[in-house]
């Protein structure tokens, strides 16, 4: 199965180049996963993750002491550490393990960047 992930991965970013800034690489990474399909509302508004429209800002708020980069690394390794109230601990494990080299501090940069 992973195989065939990190196949869907590379084949998802195939048709562009692989982006050299780490936030632009981060956006591909985020669309290769689908990571809207869970954290932008569907076709009834709805969402099963919390919204990532301005989680750099947010990012830092979510644990004492944490700052927003280490709380979105987290999320995306240890999903289950912090859930966010409201929300079910419904992501999916495994995701840091399955990307290319780079692509997980790219994810954070991107992600952090939005606010």
């Amino acid at each position: 199965m992973l195989v065939a992930f990190v196949a869907v991965l590379v084949a998802a970013c195939g048709s562009e180049p692989p982006a050299t800034d780490p936030v632009a690489r981060g956006g591909q990474v985020y669309r290769a996963l689908n990571c809207g399909s869970c954290h932008e509302p569907n076709l009834f508004g709805q969402r099963l993750g919390p919204p990532l429209d301005h989680v750099g800002s947010v990012a830092a708020t979510r644990r004492t002491g944490m700052s927003a980069e280490a709380y979105l690394r987290e999320s995306i390794v240890d999903p289950g550490a912090y859930v966010v109230p409201g929300y079910t601990d419904s992501m999916p494990r495994g995701l840091d393990r399955s990307l290319l080299p780079g692509d997980l501090d790219a994810l954070v940069a991107y992600l952090a960047s939005l606010r």
